[in-house]
């Protein structure tokens, strides 16, 4: 039974890596970093996220209970508390980014480069997969 509408699962299917459309995203976020969910081919994913003006120092990336969190953390320069800022056009604020992830999919590599992060995912289709004997 699909019991989504378009609005809804348009929605989840921006939250969400891996999933069939019975699941549900957990949590409503922010817009901010803006980023593309790329399904590049069969069982694999890729997420682009645009993180202009942060390093590989200043993001955290983690997993936990299926889901993938992002955390960027803003950090001031020297130069930024000493000069004066006449126009504020990029969004260098700190944020938290989730996605959901089904338990058969499993980040296989992130990585930062032109302001853009990147995240490739893989799913397992046959990951949570076991035989059960007959007795």
């Amino acid at each position: 039974m699909n019991i989504m509408n378009g609005e809804l699962r348009s929605i989840f299917n921006r939250m969400s890596v891996g999933f069939d459309d019975r699941w549900f995203p957990h949590e409503n976020q922010s817009t901010f970093p803006p980023y593309n969910l790329i399904e590049v081919k069969e069982n694999k994913y890729r997420i682009e996220i645009a993180v202009a003006g942060f390093s590989k120092e200043t993001i955290q990336i983690f997993e936990e209970d299926n889901k993938l969190t992002i955390v960027g953390r803003k950090q001031n320069s020297e130069e930024e508390n000493t000069s004066t800022l006449h126009y504020n056009g990029l969004a260098q604020r700190s944020f938290t980014r989730c996605f959901n992830l089904a338990p058969n999919v499993e980040v296989t590599e992130a990585s930062l480069e032109d302001g853009i992060l990147t995240l490739h995912f893989y799913k397992d289709a046959h990951k949570n997969r076991r035989t059960v004997e007959i007795t």
